[in-house]
Parts: structure tokens; sequence; C-alpha cells
């Protein structure tokens, strides 16, 4: 896989005539990739691809130069448990009481009440929208299965060349319809299982086909490459998020570049939000691309018991040590990734059964990340993908060690806690005096901001007077709501942004010697992760008439 470097501003006779010096013949154009080419050694070239591909980058001619590898990934096993049965209280998706990872209600033994993503508090604030496309870069999906039926949009199939739209999976290609169902599944409808996000649509981008063990047998770098490439890219994918439930042996130059692509030029130039498993190999290192932390979500899995799944015997890790989820330096998140039910179809010789089973891994839990992101854009779609990644590691529940940590990174995702993130309402209330006199008049500024990254709507100031003073007027006019309470509605705030308020008193005869005190509060149509600051007090103390002075003896 080599991309010749564009300063260079070589015609195709001058690249041709490179490629024939070195023995090597073009085979295509990489999808969706600009300038990157794929080559291949000529019969009778004594030199393999990795050897030339270190010739071309010695020649100064090429950003990069790599063989095109062909991978084999292993896959966490599908396992067969019995259906859960618990009480819970969500949509009407007949095994939604399985989804301990939505709602843990004790489903399984060793389970801890309350230990899930918090998903039907997210969903009383938003459910997504079908305007949002979350690319699926994996085996393939199956469109008809019942509970994907209309959330399933056009793709891309990279398994072939040229590429072409089939994007149905093959054989035992079981994985990317597992992960479809986590992030989107259709919810509330009665059947099966409800997906992270409602309403969102899902983009397949075919990169590979499963063996009978369930293991990647036909995918390569390019292939990668090109399925990242083409998912973001407006009028192809053009997904919002991009969710990889997939590692690679060894670092990509191919690869990081498409990855850097998506991240700064998915969106209209927004950037999409990159997700990536960190693997299942319980190593102290998350794998490739995950270890681009820089540019991508890095997401560990963890068990019902809120720690990362390791390879301990144990109720919490469902007496299961055959794969624990990888951490290290690079992690950002865990999020539940242990026998997670989700859809399923399996086929033979193009006959597919459909249904549901049970889905373990860094896999299972990359898609409720992609997904929780998806809610962020959409109660903002103007948002950065820094932007989506600080909002979803400031919500995360924070395990182990305070803060940041290598074994759990920021904490276990909570997309509710995520959502209030994206909001910071601050207030503050002062006259500017210490001391005042019967009789004297008074004027409390309110001065009030959102530090979010996302408008607050429906703002409302509410302020208490003092008892010992008379209201006079206000700037804008607060409503009385009788007694001492007065009530301003402000409307939309937008990120960033402040305002100003003004209530004018007269403090009464007869207060001398009373400290006033004025309170003011400030709330929103979306609760907040900081309420510290949504509340502001000011004293004030009142003196006689005359003031009088002790005299200083020398």
């Amino acid at each position: 896989i080599v991309r010749f470097k564009s300063t260079l501003s070589l015609s195709p006779a001058a690249t041709a005539t490179f490629n024939l010096s070195h023995g090597v013949e073009f085979i295509r154009a990489q999808d969706a990739s600009p300038r990157v080419l794929i080559l291949r050694p000529m019969i009778g070239n004594l030199r393999g691809a990795r050897e030339l591909a270190n010739d071309y980058v010695e020649s100064g001619w090429v950003d990069f130069a790599e063989p095109n590898f062909v991978i084999r990934q292993p896959r966490a096993p599908m396992l067969n448990l019995p259906g859960a049965v618990a009480t819970c209280t969500g949509p009407s998706d007949s095994d939604f009481c399985s989804q301990w990872s939505l709602q843990n209600s004790q489903q399984f033994a060793g389970s801890q009440l309350g230990d899930d993503i918090k998903a039907t508090q997210a969903w009383a604030v938003t459910r997504g929208a079908s305007t949002l496309r979350i690319a699926i870069i994996d085996e393939g999906i199956d469109a008809n299965h019942a509970d994907l039926l209309g959330q399933v949009v056009s793709g891309v199939n990279e398994t072939v060349q040229p590429p072409d739209t089939n994007t149905q999976p093959s054989g035992y290609d079981r994985h990317g319809t597992a992960v479809a169902g986590i992030a989107a599944a259709h919810t509330d409808n009665a059947l099966g299982i409800a997906g992270v996000c409602w309403f969102c649509k899902i983009v397949p981008v075919k990169i590979a086909q499963a063996d009978s063990t369930g293991a990647w047998s036909t995918t390569t770098t390019a292939m990668l490459a090109a399925g990242i490439d083409w998912a973001w890219q407006s009028g192809k994918g053009a997904a919002d998020v991009l969710s990889n439930s997939w590692t690679m042996p060894a670092p990509s130059d191919d690869v990081t570049k498409a990855i850097l692509n998506a991240r700064f030029g998915g969106r209209n130039g927004l950037g999409s939000t990159i997700v990536f498993a960190t693997g299942n190999s319980n190593l102290s290192s998350v794998d490739f691309p995950a270890s681009l932390n820089s540019y991508v979500v890095a997401v560990g899995a963890s068990n019902w018991c809120d720690q990362r799944k390791s390879t301990t015997n144990d109720a919490c890790n469902n007496n299961d040590a055959s794969w624990g989820s990888n951490y290290g330096t690079a992690l950002d998140l865990l999020a539940p990734g242990q026998v997670i039910y989700t859809t399923q179809t399996v086929c033979n010789a193009g006959n597919c059964s459909r249904g549901y089973n049970w889905f373990s891994g860094t896999s299972a839990s990359a898609p409720m990340v992609a997904s929780a992101a998806a809610l962020l854009y959409s109660l903002n779609p103007d948002l950065t993908p820094g932007q989506v990644q600080t909002a979803l590691q400031n919500g995360a529940k924070d395990l182990g060690a305070a803060g940041r940590d290598d074994t759990s990174g920021y904490g276990r995702l909570d997309a509710y806690r995520s959502i209030t993130a994206l909001y910071d309402l601050n207030i503050s209330a002062s006259d500017a005096q210490m001391l005042v006199r019967p009789g004297d008049t008074l004027q409390y500024t309110i001065n009030y901001s959102n530090l979010g990254m996302t408008a607050e709507s429906s703002v409302v100031i509410n302020a208490t007077l003092p008892a010992g003073v008379d209201y006079v007027n206000s700037n804008p006019t607060f409503t009385a709501n009788g007694g001492s309470s007065y009530t301003l509605n402000v409307g939309t705030v937008p990120a960033n942004a402040s305002g100003s308020a003004t209530i004018m008193v007269q403090v009464q005869s007869g207060s001398a010697g009373q400290t006033l005190s004025f309170n003011a509060q400030i709330s929103g149509a979306f609760a907040e992760l900081n309420m510290s600051d949504n509340s502001a007090t000011d004293r004030t103390g009142v003196v006689g008439t005359n003031i009088f002075l002790p005299f200083i003896l020398r």
C-alpha cells in the first residue's frame, strides 16, 4: 500500500516508471482513499512486499508504504445462557429485562444492582434522531432482521473488488449484526431488544468475513482503511460516529491516515467521532487502532459488578476466565461487555436463521459508547469529536482509583451523566455594598452564563428577596410569585453565552441590626453534571441611621 507525495506533483507516467524500476505492478487505487495505490511485486521479483515497502519509504517519494497484510482475528465466543428473569422498567421490547447493560436489576448471579449505563434515564432526555448515522465497520449487517428493519441504510462492501453495496452477512458473519443491535435496534416495538440510540440509522461497512470459528478470514489492511475512509465521506457513508469492534496485530500508516481523515474531515469539517475496542487478550496495553487515543475513543469492557472484565474466575466475571479486556495508558472508557443480549443471524447455504443471543467482548462495549455519542449529537449536532469525548469522560462513573487510571480509564460509561455534562449554568449575585441604612435603595445584579458545550433551553431564574426590604422594580421584569419570590424566564442561553438582570429594593425602616440575605437560583430544561454553581447568595448588614466611630486613644 503506497501513497506518493502530493508535493512531488508526479505524473502517472512518472509513478509507472518508478514502479517498473522496482519490479512492481499497479493493481488498483484504494477505494475512498485519494492517492493511495495497491501495488504488487511482479512475477520473478525476488523481493517481498515488506522489503519493497522499505525501498519506497527510503526513496523519499512516498508519504508511506507498507505491506497489505491479510489479517486473521479471533473473536470472543457467543455464549448460550438461559433467558434472564428480573423486574425492570423500560420500553416494551420483549427481552429488555435481559439487557443488564441498559438496566441492571440483578438479572444474573453476582451482578450488582444499578451497575449499568443508565440508558432509561438518558432516554428521558433524548432517544437520538433519524438524521444521525452510526457506521458499523464490521462483517456486514443483516438488514432483514426484524429488529433492524428500516434501521440499516445503504452501505459498502470493501471485501470485493470493485466494492459493491451487498453488505449482507455471508456464511459465518454474525459479528456485525450483533454489534448493530446493541447500537440501534428498533426500540419500544414489543419485540426483542432495545438499541441505545432508538432512532439512529446504521451504515453497514463490510470489511471482513468470518470462518467457522468466528475468526476473520478475509480482510486486509487496505480493506480496513478503505472502509473507514468510505464511512465518513459526504455522499458516501456520511457517518457521524464510526464504531469499530476490531483490532490489528500491528500499527498501519494506511489505517492511521484513514482515521485522521475521518477525525478531521467528517461531518463537513467538524470531524466524526471514532470509537475502537481495546481487545480481549487481558493485556496491560490496548491494541491498535485503539492505541491512537488522541484521535479515537478507546473502549474496554466492564463486567456486571462495575469492574474491568478480567480473567478472574468469579461471579462478577460470570465465572468466565477465557478472556479479559485490554487496558493501559491509552484506555479511555469502560462499557458493559459481558454476556450482552443482542441480535443474531446465522446463515447456511443462503438460508438465514434470525434471532438473539449472548455476545461478549470489547466488541460489545464499543457500540454502546458509539451510540451514546450519537445521543449527544442529537442534542447538539455542532459538537466536535473532542467535545463528545470530553462529555463521555466527564460523565463516566469513576471506578477504582480516583480520577483516570490505567485499569478503568475515566470510568464506566454513563449515558445520562454524559448528557448532563453538556450543560453548565452558572449564577452570581451582588449589590456591591457591605453596609446600608434603613431607607436606602439596593440594586442586586444577577450575572448568569452557560459554561457548557450546548445551549440550555427554558432557563429560569428564581430570586428570593430578603426580609426587611420592599420590591421597587427589575430589569428585565421579574414576575411576582407572592411573598418574597420572583421569577425571570430567560429562555434559551447558548453555549458560552452570558447575561445579567437587576432587581431594585428599598430597605424598610426598623430593619437596623438585620442582615439582608438575597438568594438566586438558575435552572434549565436539562439536568447538569455540576450543580454547585446554580445558586448564589448576597448578604448585606443594616446599621442605624447614624454611624458613630470610636475614638482612638494614642
